[in-house]
């Protein structure tokens, strides 16, 4: 099953790299401090899709770590990359939905600008010279999510169900207490902090590896829409038919099915 994911995160790097080419190389900018000297590579241009493309360049970098950290039994480890890769995944559905005038919202342009700042005022002197930097709050970013799945899906479930998963993995990334208690177990009981291979947790985490894996494949193709790249968006979406087919993944019930029956009973 691992080598089947790791083919699958393989094909969309061969794609990101391929849609690479609508931006052209990044070009190497000299960065010095007082201990040393060195560069960084930047875009000279800046735009909304190729925003969108290293979003989703990131995400596919993330699922390839936590990939390594499944096979060695890191799940609470995972578990954290799989908020960052839920993060590159609504902020790619943030800008495929424009403003009521065919242009960018206030908030886009808001997280546009935040996006391709820089850290450091003065990257020769970085203490104290962080910039301060203008947030835009994840609900903000979910609702996008409730605008884009508003045909098969309640607007407010949409974005609640972002914001639940989105919680729920926070913990893993801050420490929570009961998240840390998951790592104790076993026979006999203990803490594990080398991993929990071959325990029911593993098994666990794989199975939301499938889901985030899916998840990004469609990013993916959504990447390559917003970019106008016709052959990577086919070639993703066969790959996204052949991931569902293989893994019995497209759901049975419609998503407002699925959200009614996860929901409390009262």
């Amino acid at each position: 099953m691992q080598d089947y994911l790791l083919s699958v995160l393989q094909h969309l790097e061969r794609e990101y790299a391929r849609m690479s080419s609508l931006f052209g190389a990044p070009v190497p900018e000299r960065v010095a401090t007082k201990q040393s000297e060195g560069f960084w590579f930047r875009y000279t241009n800046q735009s909304d899709t190729l925003l969108c493309f290293l979003k989703g360049v990131k995400l596919i970098s993330t699922l390839n770590a936590a990939l390594v950290l499944l096979r060695a039994g890191y799940v609470q480890e995972c578990s954290a990359l799989f908020r960052i890769a839920g993060d590159c995944y609504s902020d790619i559905l943030f800008f495929l939905v424009p403003g009521a005038d065919g242009y960018a919202t206030r908030d886009q342009e808001r997280f546009f600008k935040e996006f391709f700042q820089e850290e450091f005022e003065d990257s020769a002197h970085p203490l104290g010279s962080n910039q301060k930097r203008d947030m835009v709050s994840r609900k903000t970013i979910f609702a996008s999510f409730g605008n884009l799945a508003k045909d098969s899906l309640n607007a407010s479930d949409a974005q609640s169900t972002l914001l639940t998963l989105h919680k729920a993995f926070s913990g893993y990334v801050h420490g929570a207490y009961p998240h840390i208690m998951e790592l104790y177990g076993g026979n006999p009981p203990r803490f594990h902090m080398s991993g929990m291979p071959n325990t029911p947790k593993q098994v666990e985490t794989l199975t939301q590896y499938l889901t985030e894996l899916y998840r990004a494949i469609m990013a993916s193709e959504l990447v390559a829409r917003k970019l106008g790249f016709e052959e990577s968006r086919v070639a993703m979406r066969a790959l996204l038919v052949g991931y569902e087919t293989k893994l019995g993944l497209k759901p049975k019930q419609s998503p407002e099915s699925l959200v009614r029956s996860a929901k409390k009973k009262n």
